[in-house]
């Protein structure tokens, strides 16, 4: 049966699973969080619980179609509780009654559970359900203990003997419509059948027998894929694409000199970008030194040391002028030098100060 999960898509390739079946994955993920056992895969579980001393089984059965249809829950062994029917059934339970798609299933079953516990079920005697010959209900319950407790709502013998025996809980069985199936063919239910027998109609007319024994021969599993026409589309788009990939290859090959020669161009205009880089460096700091000396307030300032200086020169010369160090001419033409020289750098000092003050060029 390898072959055939391979051949229908049980490997490893098998599409997306349906919205359906990620909703059904998701419920019954909530309900084994509950602790419930597996019982049949993806069908069937089962959660086990004590009420009074006896352990009471909750049968989980989810339909084909679920969650799309509601869970049927069943109790074992027999027992007289509001929420549950004579065929042992779950049916008083709104969270069962209402379920849907969006419905939580492990709450569900909580909500069975949380029942049970505040209001316990009652167990029915084996020795009832076996036959018809043995004691009533009522009899048989209330000899040891009294009469079955009863429930507000709930009136489980109409009259004051029962109107039906409890019938013990029925086999459990597949899901409907796959009875007579087997659980290869169960397994197969998840996958599209209707697509493949589209692909391979072959299939369709074959008995059981026959598919078991092509799926034991791998040469008919390959001679009816090799013919499947979705395959000649596959093998003729394969060629197609490898044709594509050849020639994008020679097309890259033959620009293969181009592309060098480009590598080249972009390696030696790297280096000169370099280059120039360094130079622009060179030359902004060259122009940083540059606009310090020649600043406005820079030059100010050098103009009050020249003032300064011409000023303490021409005081020198009156000083040796007094010390009869210098005639009348010398004195007069070296003095006059030094104060129209002072007295200009002082103008020009002046009139630069206006500038700066007027223009906000101090530092």
């Amino acid at each position: 049966m390898m072959k055939m999960n391979r051949l229908f898509g049980g490997g490893k390739h098998k599409g997306q699973a349906t919205n359906l079946q990620a909703q059904r994955a998701k419920q019954i993920e909530s309900l084994k969080k509950l602790g419930a056992h597996e019982i049949l895969k993806d069908t069937e579980y089962r959660v086990v619980t004590q009420q009074g001393g006896t352990n009471l089984t909750l049968q989980i059965n989810l339909p084909a179609q679920f969650p799309s249809e509601k869970p049927i829950l069943t109790v074992q062994p027999a027992v007289t509780h509001p929420w549950v029917d004579l065929q042992m059934k779950v049916v008083g339970c709104p969270n069962i009654n209402n379920f849907s798609m969006h419905s939580d299933l492990g709450q569900a079953v909580q909500a069975v559970l949380e029942e049970f516990k505040k209001s316990p079920p009652a167990i029915v005697p084996q020795h009832y359900i076996l036959g018809s010959s043995n004691p009533t209900i009522g009899s048989a319950v209330t000899k040891p203990g009294g009469p079955l407790p009863s429930y507000p709502g709930f009136n489980a013998y109409p009259g004051s003997q029962p109107s039906a025996i409890p019938p013990p809980l029925p086999p459990r069985r597949p899901p409907s419509g796959v009875g007579d199936l087997g659980l290869d063919q169960l397994t197969l239910g998840s996958i599209e059948v209707a697509k493949i027998l589209s692909e391979f109609p072959a299939l369709k007319d074959m008995k059981i027998h026959e598919l078991n024994e092509l799926s034991e021969d791998e040469d008919k599993i390959m001679e009816m894929i090799q013919k499947a026409p979705d395959l000649g589309k596959f093998i003729q788009q394969r060629e197609a694409l490898a044709s594509t990939c050849v020639q994008l290859a020679q097309s890259n090959l033959s620009k293969k000199s181009e592309i060098e020669n480009l590598r080249k161009i972009l390696l030696a205009k790297s280096a000169e970008l370099d280059n120039l880089k360094i130079e622009f460096e060179n030359h902004c700091e060259r122009h940083m030194s540059l606009s310090d000396e020649y600043h406005p307030s820079h030059i100010q300032t050098n103009l009050k040391v020249a003032v300064m200086e011409a000023d303490e020169e021409s005081e020198v010369v009156a000083e040796k002028f007094l010390d009869k160090e210098l005639d009348v001419d010398e004195f007069l033409k070296s003095f006059m030098e030094k104060r129209t020289l002072c007295h200009l750098r002082r103008a020009k000092e002046e009139k630069l100060n206006q500038i700066i003050l007027s223009q906000g060029l101090r530092y």
